[in-house]
């Protein structure tokens, strides 16, 4: 009697479909994404930064920029990146940059970090940032929430404190605590 409601119950949460393999490159995505800009400024772009063990592809945004792409999370997802503000083009406070997910209805703030100003003429200063993307990826004993089966915005953002720009390295979803890049 039971086995079949049990089946039933599994089928419908079922496996997530045609979702990407990880990890995900997202500079390597940015012809894909969504970049929105103040107007008449830069935005974004994919270019390479200098960093100890040579240049590396990044992207550079120049604050404010956002910049969004539309992704489905297999299992356990996290988002990692190394951030530096590029050398001399930021005065005063620095950048503060965002990480953030939607589902289309409500926004929610993965990470928000303030970079200093760099030192010009002295090499980029990388911190490295991590976002937690459990709650928006893989498989959950729910009937109604389902996340690896949603498309979710995943947006980065540069805002303007008060501007610059700065590099994302190695801007990449993988799976959570991997060191795969």
């Amino acid at each position: 009697m039971w086995v079949p409601v049990f089946v039933f119950a599994l089928a419908a949460c079922g496996a997530p479909k045609d979702v990407a393999p990880l990890p995900i490159d997202l500079v390597r995505e940015l012809p894909h994404a969504l970049i929105q800009a103040a107007p008449a400024a830069p935005g974004a772009r994919q270019d390479f930064a200098p960093a100890e063990d040579g240049p590396v592809p990044a992207l550079f945004m120049t604050a404010p920029a956002r910049v969004t792409w539309t992704l489905q999370f297999p299992e356990t997802a996290e988002v990692v990146a190394r951030v530096a503000i590029v050398d001399g083009s930021a005065t005063g406070r620095g950048v503060t940059i965002r990480l953030g997910i939607s589902d289309n209805r409500r926004y929610h703030e993965l990470l928000r970090e303030q970079l200093p100003a760099g030192v010009p003429g002295s090499p980029l200063s990388w911190t490295t940032i991590r976002g937690d993307l459990h709650e928006y990826s893989g498989w959950k004993w729910s009937l109604f929430y389902q996340p690896s089966r949603l498309t979710w915005r995943l947006i980065v953002n540069a805002d303007a404190t008060p501007g610059g720009t700065v590099a994302w390295a190695g801007l990449t979803v993988r799976r959570a605590g991997s060191s795969e890049k």
